[in-house]
């Protein structure tokens, strides 16, 4: 990157030009600048300061000094003066210029011990010319003020950008940016709600080098997300998700608490879902929510709150039965308490109120008012949810699979959808019935790639995974004699939370043109799970000796479990569930 802003003096392209690279690991930051300089003062008069902005606006900077050649050595300070232990900096004088490059450890920067997300940062040069007095400087941003530091982002922050925000076309600012440790390792994560996605990475969340998101299936900018924080509410000193949804539309909703945990996992579980509100046009029930010390831990307390037009004799909503109900000012619960047993929220105590009593019936001659229609059916309810989904992904027409299961584990069937390359997923009990899920198979080319969707219980717990096949197209090299590539795969999905994860895949066949290799597949009952085999099949022709490609022996890129050749000697290979993913 260029330095391209000039921060003291009016340096000339032959008297001050530079630019500069930053990369780090797990230990250090490494920085290498090539600078344009008449003259090269080392040993205190020319340097450059990296600076690094920490969210909540703390700054930090590191000052590199070239050394002097031969008569002293590079050195890497603090902005008052202090050595840095673990820091080395190297320098070259070259014609018309010089170059640096150094390796600072992250602990020179102390907000760095828990914070590598969310930065802010700034590459400067000053240039001493005549004595070790600094005449010019030339900058990444135009100040070291934390306002004015363009982000730094790692490697997740940079695939976030290049994918999901990039395939969304997700613009401006995210809602909700939040720095909290819920991955519960020593580096915080980044959490955000941008545009409808819940996203969530770090340093060392999914290796670093990837990201969790998933559709929050609400309009956020609508206000349908009044409250999203990360608190510890199960007293491990790891953060809890606490989010406030409102499903329907902004003047006809029914809003719920929900508490994820991510736990050791990389997708999160839900530990507490409670409907806290009704509000329709006729009128409003509206719980009250308490979070209370309960040691190291936190009680969640739902309390009967107050209703607004509503009342014994008029309510006629439906009840909710997929989660933990809103209470009825009216009936005889004021108030529930819910304390973490180590696995989950459950009910600790209930305290009880009188029931109150409709009002008395109008006089003869008042005016009466109509009362207000019962809520839709569970069917109307779901075709609602699916004309949703339609309505906000832009999708028309009837899906090419239909696919009915129960893959969330709550004892209802759910519906799997193909439509396109979304699979959709939405059910009686599955968000409360009035939400749905969806994960597009980007990998495919086209919807038509996907050639099959089934369903079948692999793991023995009760809950069905997704079995999709299709076709995977890519360019085939001029060794292997140019056209396309075709591989078929076998991939297997399974909803943990509200998200769609992976978690096996593997190819079952590769072709160009007419030339093919078919491998051989099934499924193996094995104690209450199934065990999937892969075998080598059948050619067509195509021989061992013509070919192109090589025996894969472990997973390729992206995680795909090899295509067995028939000629390769290897016997067939069965996966199965590690608790996580199938293995071998």
């Amino acid at each position: 990157m260029a330095l391209s802003h000039a921060t003291k003096g009016k340096p000339s392209k032959n008297d001050l030009e530079a630019k500069a690279a930053l990369s780090y690991d797990g230990t250090n930051i490494f920085l290498a600048v090539d600078v344009t300089d008449d003259v090269l003062r080392g040993g205190g008069g020319d340097h450059v300061a990296l600076t690094l902005g920490f969210p909540g606006g703390v700054v930090h900077e590191v000052r590199l000094f070239p050394g002097d050649p031969g008569k002293s050595a590079g050195a890497a300070k603090t902005k008052d003066g202090k050595a840095i232990a673990g820091a080395k900096v190297i320098e070259a004088p070259r014609a018309g210029g010089w170059t640096l490059e150094a390796s600072i450890p992250w602990s020179a920067f102390p907000p760095a011990t828990t914070t590598r997300v969310g930065l802010r940062g700034a590459i400067h040069v000053h240039d001493a010319d005549t004595s070790s007095t600094v005449e010019a400087a030339l900058g990444t941003a135009p100040s070291t003020k934390y306002e004015s530091l363009p982000p730094v982002s790692i490697e997740s922050e940079q695939a976030l950008a290049e994918g999901l925000l990039k395939q969304k076309s997700v613009r401006g600012a995210p809602k909700f940016n939040l720095i909290a440790d819920v991955a519960g390792d020593a580096l915080k994560e980044r959490v955000l709600v941008w545009d409808r996605y819940l996203i969530v990475l770090g340093p060392t969340f999914r290796k670093g080098t990837e990201y969790y998101w998933n559709d929050l299936d609400v309009d956020v900018r609508g206000g349908m997300l009044p409250s999203f924080e990360a608190r510890d509410v199960t007293g491990d000193g790891q953060a809890e998700l606490v989010l406030r949804k409102r499903l329907g539309t902004p003047k006809k909703y029914r809003e719920y608490l929900q508490v994820l945990q991510f736990g050791k996992s990389d997708v999160p579980t839900t530990l507490l879902q409670h409907e806290i509100a009704i509000v329709t046009e006729k009128g409003a029930v509206e719980n009250e929510v308490r979070f209370d010390s309960d040691g190291a831990k936190v009680a969640i307390t739902v309390l009967a709150g107050k209703a607004k037009e509503f009342h014994a004799g008029n309510y006629h909503e439906p009840r909710e039965s997929s989660m933990n109900p809103a209470l009825l000012p009216w009936e005889t619960t004021a108030s529930r308490t819910y304390k973490w047993n180590g696995k989950a929220f459950t009910k600790a105590a209930e305290a009880s109120q009188a029931a109150t009593p409709p009002p008395a019936p109008k006089a003869a001659g008042e005016t009466l008012k109509p009362e207000a229609p019962k809520g839709p059916s569970a069917s109307e309810l779901l075709e609602q949810v699916h004309a949703l989904y339609k309505r906000e992904r832009g999708v028309t027409g009837k899906p090419r699979f239909n696919v009915s299961a129960d893959v969330s584990g709550d004892k209802q069937v759910e519906s799997i959808l193909l439509h396109d390359r979304d699979l959709v997923i939405f059910g009686k009990g599955f968000k409360g019935g009035a939400g749905y899920s969806y994960l597009s198979l980007s990998q495919f080319t086209k919807g038509t790639d996907i050639t099959e969707v089934s369903a079948m219980d692999l793991t023995g717990d009760g809950k069905a995974e997704i079995i999709v096949q299709g076709t995977l197209h890519a360019n085939a090299s001029p060794e292997a004699g140019g056209g396309t590539v075709d591989r078929d795969v076998l991939l297997v999905y399974r909803l943990e939370g509200e998200g769609v994860k992976r978690v096996f895949a593997a190819e079952i066949g590769r072709a160009i043109g007419k030339k093919k290799v078919s491998g051989a597949y099934r499924f193996v009952k094995a104690g209450k799970g199934v065990e999937i085999e892969l075998a080598s099949g059948k050619a067509t022709t195509w021989t061992a000796a013509t070919y192109p490609f090589t025996q894969d022996t472990s997973a390729t890129a992206g995680g795909i479990e090899p295509l067995l050749l028939p000629w390769s000697n290897l016997g067939p290979i069965r996966y199965r569930w590690s608790g996580s993913a199938f293995a071998r």
